[in-house]
This record gives structure tokens, C-alpha cells and sequence, in this order.
């Protein structure tokens, strides 16, 4: 198992996490300890960006989905509109979503 997060996630795959060091209103361990607190058992992962900066995660979710059912529905909104209440600034949640190709050229 790899401790670093896909950028790209694969048909299907779905990943909810919080980009720990995005969060503005509390520290990462009280960060932490609240998303203990609501149920999730959170394990950290990072990412390296090509100018070497370090982001660190705490994934909530790493799930993989029949993708007609990412495209059809509204997947994870309810958790997503929860943590967003609690999380300060909302662009610290990430929950991106693997489509198949063929989907993502249908939407565009």
C-alpha cells in the first residue's frame, strides 16, 4: 500500500479526503480528532506537486463505484455538505471521482 494519493483517480474510484494542511479554522490534530468524532477513521496519505511542496491528506473514503452510478446520482453529497459545515474553506474537502473516458467526453 502507497502512502501517496492518486492525482487521477481510476474508473470508478472515488476518494473523500481532507487536504490537512488547507484547513484554516482548527489545527490538524483537532482536525483530526473531529473527523473521529463523527464516525470516519482517517488515514493520511500525501501528495508531492512538481515544485516539491507537500500536501497531506486524511482520507475519509477511498471506495470504488460502478461509474453509472457516479455520473446518475449524487454520491457522497449529503457527507460532502456535513463536512463542508465543519471544514473552513471548503476547497480542503477533495472528493474526485473516476469516470470512464467515454463518460467524460459524453459530458464535454
Amino acid at each position: 500500500m502507497t502512502l501517496e494519493l492518486p492525482v487521477i483517480p481510476r474508473p470508478g474510484e472515488v476518494i473523500l479526503a481532507i487536504e490537512l494542511n488547507a484547513v484554516q479554522n482548527m489545527t490538524v490534530a483537532q482536525t483530526l480528532k473531529l473527523l473521529e468524532g463523527i464516525g470516519y477513521k482517517p488515514t493520511l496519505r500525501y501528495r508531492q506537486s512538481q515544485d516539491g511542496s507537500i500536501s497531506v491528506y486524511a482520507v475519509l473514503k477511498h471506495e470504488n463505484i460502478d461509474p453509472l452510478i457516479l455520473k446518475n446520482s449524487d454520491y457522497l453529497g449529503e457527507e460532502l455538505d456535513k463536512l463542508a459545515e465543519l471544514i473552513q474553506p471548503n476547497d480542503a474537502i477533495i472528493s474526485p471521482r473516476g469516470i470512464s473516458s467515454t463518460q467524460k467526453h459524453a459530458s464535454v
